[in-house]
Formats: C-alpha cells, sequence, structure tokens
C-alpha cells in the first residue's frame, strides 16, 4: 500500500503533542508513523508539505526563531522512512488540474502529485479532500491504521 502523507497529518506528527488541540489525534499519527518507519507501509511526502510545514513555523513562531525551528522540526520528518516527491511539472498541474476540483486549490497539488505517485490513499484530516474519492480516496490516519492491519 502507498499512501500520500498530507499536511494536516505531518504537522500532527510534528508539532502535535505540544497542542492540546491536536494532542488527541497525535497517537493515531504517531501509530501511522512507526507503521511507516517499522513495518514498511510507503509514504510519500511532497516539497508542497515541506513548504507548508515552514509556512505554519512562520505563522506560530517569532520571525528570529524561525529558521531553526522549522528545520529542528523538520529534521524529526526526515529520520522518517518516505520517499520525496517533488513539485509538479507546469505541464503536470495544467493536465492534471480540471480533474481535481478542490475548495482549496493549495491542496490541489497535493492531489495531484497522490494520482500521479499511483498512491492509494491521501491520508488527511481536512474533508474537502473528498471530493477526490472518484480519483483517489482519502482516510483519515485512523482509517489508514485499520485498512493496513487487515492487509499486513
Amino acid at each position: 500500500m502507498k499512501i500520500y502523507l498530507d499536511t494536516s497529518v505531518i504537522n500532527v506528527y510534528l508539532f502535535g503533542k505540544y497542542s492540546e488541540i491536536e494532542a488527541t489525534r497525535f497517537p493515531a499519527v504517531d501509530k501511522l508513523f512507526e507503521l511507516v518507519n517499522e513495518k514498511g507501509l510507503h509514504a510519500i511526502v511532497s516539497l508542497y508539505s515541506i513548504q507548508e510545514v515552514y509556512s505554519f513555523c512562520k505563522k506560530t513562531f517569532s520571525p528570529d526563531d524561525v529558521g531553526h525551528i522549522s528545520r529542528t522540526f523538520l529534521s524529526v520528518l526526515f529520520c522518517s522512512k518516505f520517499e520525496l516527491a517533488g513539485l509538479l511539472t507546469r505541464e503536470e498541474r495544467l493536465l492534471h488540474r480540471s480533474k481535481f476540483d478542490m475548495v482549496d486549490l493549495s491542496d490541489q497539488p497535493h492531489a495531484i502529485s497522490a494520482f500521479l505517485n499511483k498512491c492509494d490513499f491521501i491520508v488527511t484530516y481536512d474533508k474537502h479532500f473528498q471530493k477526490t474519492k472518484h480519483i483517489i480516496s482519502a482516510c483519515d490516519p485512523e482509517e489508514v491504521i485499520q485498512k493496513f492491519g487487515r492487509l499486513g
């Protein structure tokens, strides 16, 4: 099984234990990363997510600390076993954007990238990815843990 990890899941993994709001999601996301790192669940992370993690840090932390803090948290992510997907080419974006009619256009590159990388699921907490289910399924980490348990 190949999964695409959306930024909403990555941010919970990196910052969830430090946030009361996300703390309830952290155990499932931590288990998901355990499956990726120890059980060989094939995960894709795109450069779009790396940029979005940096943007999250920029909104959350003082300007003087953003570079160091984002590097520290991204180093945690880069200790995980995942395949890094690059940015889409202009042609890929133009060719596939009409397939993914999404409310939040900033998520369109994620959906296209997951599709082009032949992922089985986009793992996300963003419900608007459900609009892509006719092309690629979207589910939350808890659902992937259940599915991988049956398949693995």
